[in-house]
């Protein structure tokens, strides 16, 4: 599978593309049995790569159905473990395909798997929650119904800058949501909107804005890094501004392309490197 090829060679990546990231409630995550993930989704799939890469266990996740339409991508992302998840927006015809969606997600709850899916349904550079869509409460009900014992788990990932090399991240992970604490709600009216004010109010505390300081000597080390990269980070930033013009995929296509473009400038150098060793030796 791409998933176990990919998850750590990006999480070596976000190193080069993050200045520094915080990370509180990882205890919050079960070690074992069924999750959701319910995310906040400020900057498109870096948001997914960095909870993804900053777990300790494997993750399926959510992404938008239009993106699955042609069947090499298809089988592509789910090598991933993505599945599609379609919004009306994309038209009325698609959306039965979330049902069978959500009866793949309840087949991998019984596995005591962890999907993420963003719960705000639309991806923006917002620094405010937007409204939840329905769909967390829906699948979280089935699943529930269905007798799996699953954890509902809020996520805010916020960023000091969408645009600029260098980030600093907080990803912040809060206290689960269990059937106990909806058990008296029967009316589904009812059950889906108490489950969007319960989790709201979760994630409202995880979403935090306010950045921790960056000392010095890693303020120094980024840089430096930074510099013998420069020409690797300036192509994918190039690359990322002419496909993007500044839309909210902006970071997500430039990690993309990092995925290419560093590999190949490690090769370069080391080839320089071994050019120059092979060119002292001989003189």
């Amino acid at each position: 599978m791409l998933y176990y090829i990919f998850r750590p060679f990006v999480g070596f990546l976000l190193r080069f593309f993050i200045k520094k990231i915080t990370i509180t409630g990882l205890e919050n995550i079960p070690k074992s049995g069924a999750v959701i993930l319910a995310a906040t989704h400020a900057n498109s799939f870096l948001d997914a790569a960095i909870i993804g890469c900053n777990l300790n266990r494997r993750m399926w996740s959510l992404g938008r159905g239009d993106i699955f339409r042609k069947k090499l991508a298809h089988k592509i992302l789910s090598s991933f473990f993505m599945l599609p998840i379609h919004r009306l927006s994309e038209g009325k015809e698609h959306l039965s395909g979330n049902d069978e969606t959500f009866d793949r997600c309840i087949e991998l709850f019984k596995q005591g798997e962890i999907v993420l899916i963003f719960s705000e349904g639309f991806c923006n550079h917002q620094t405010k929650l937007l409204p939840l869509k329905k769909g967390t409460a829906r699948l979280a009900q089935q699943a529930w119904n269905e007798g799996i014992d699953l954890t509902v788990v809020p996520i805010g990932v916020s960023y000091d800058t969408f645009f600029s090399f260098g980030k600093i991240v907080n990803m912040n992970i809060g206290t689960g949501i269990v059937k106990k604490d909806l058990n008296n709600i029967s009316e589904d009216v009812l059950f889906l909107k108490t489950f969007n004010d319960l989790l709201t109010e979760k994630i409202n505390k995880c979403f935090i804005w306010s950045f921790p300081k960056v000392g010095f000597m890693q303020s120094l080390k980024f840089l430096v890094v930074s510099f013998i990269h420069f020409p690797a980070n300036y192509l994918s930033g190039y690359i990322s501004r002419k496909i993007t013009k500044g839309s909210v995929f902006f970071d997500s296509i430039r990690l993309g392309v990092m995925i290419v473009v560093y590999p190949l400038w490690w090769l370069i150098v080391g080839s320089f490197i071994c050019y120059l060793s092979n060119l002292f030796y001989i003189c």
